[in-house]
């Protein structure tokens, strides 16, 4: 989901939705009990877990915040995201990724302070 805006997520959500799931209905298939489900029962399993993965993907969403997906920032990742920490300000995909851009802006930085030292 490359959606930049809220409404933009929401709508590819709604797409993905309409793809993968179907009407919910109750069923013992497996006679493990009644229990609900959102899926065609004569899917595969490609489908079946494309539609569980986008209907958890919406609810997290919906409850969380459509801000808790996001795209790296780091300048050569592309890679998406989504911010589980407890603030939701995350700005990077890894751990790896935030050290990467931080040497990266220390290293663009550090020529310039050595000829502002060098003037002194």
């Amino acid at each position: 989901m490359s959606a930049a805006d809220p409404t933009s997520r929401v709508e590819s959500l709604n797409r993905m939705l309409a793809c993968y799931t179907a009407p919910p209905s109750i069923t013992d298939h497996d006679g493990s009990g009644w229990h609900l489900h959102f899926r065609d029962p004569e899917v595969g399993f490609g489908p079946t877990l494309a539609g569980a993965t986008t209907a958890a993907a919406a609810q997290y969403l919906c409850d969380r915040g459509m801000h808790r997906v996001g795209r790296c920032a780091g300048a050569d990742c592309r890679h998406a995201f989504v911010d589980f920490s407890r603030p939701g300000r995350q700005r990077y995909c890894t751990h790896a990724c935030a050290n990467r851009d931080a040497v990266r802006r220390y290293r663009a930085r550090a020529p310039q302070e050595a000829t502002r030292v060098g003037r002194s």
